[in-house]
Formats: structure tokens, sequence, C-alpha cells
């Protein structure tokens, strides 16, 4: 997991994670590891005043066959479509639910 500073009203910040880092390490799976590894990770994130936000990040990886690490970089803007809406399942239970506390899928009856 990567992880930068970043103050509450921020518009732009960073985040970033390294192989062998002990607090925002990279780890992967053995096929990952031999294929892919991933040697490090940076991204930058901007919001918009458009209401759009902005990313730009780069992983640095050691594929097999190549002497030196490749540095993959990718960037997009994206814009919100609608509105969230809360997840059904994490709603709180109430008096009348049997569903264990996580919601329910079942309609309500009545």
């Amino acid at each position: 997991m990567a992880a930068g500073p970043a103050k509450a009203d921020a518009t732009e910040f960073e985040v970033t994670a390294a192989r062998g880092d002990e607090d925002y390490g990279i780890l992967s799976n053995p096929f990952l590891d031999d294929a892919f590894r991933t040697l490090s990770f940076r991204m930058r994130v901007t919001t918009n005043p458009d209401g759009t936000w902005s990313y730009e990040e780069e992983a640095v990886l050691q594929l097999p066959g190549l002497e030196q690490p490749f540095p993959h970089t990718d960037r997009n803007t994206l814009t919100r479509v609608r509105a969230p809406e809360p997840n059904p399942l994490a709603a709180p239970p109430t008096v009348d639910d049997q569903s264990l506390g996580v919601g329910s899928l079942r309609p309500p009856t009545g």
C-alpha cells in the first residue's frame, strides 16, 4: 500500500511505495514477483476545480529478460457520472433485522 503526506484541504498529493520498505513496502504473490516484480510505485493525485480528478502514476518493474528496470507510466482524468449511493449492506440493522448486522438482501415484507 502506498502512502504520503497530505493536508485535509489539499488539492494535490503524492503517495509512494518501495520494495523492501517496512512501512509502505511492496509485496507480490509468487507469479507476479517472478514475471513483473514491482520495485517502486508513485502516484500524484490532483482534484480539479470542475469536479474531475486526475492521476499520474509510475510503477518501476523488473521484467524477465531485461537488464534495466522498466518504468510504466499511466495517467488519466476521471469524471463523476453520478452521486455515490450508500451500500445497502452497510446500512445499520433495524430492530427486526435478522441479518447479523450487515443489512439484508431480502425485500421488505409487509
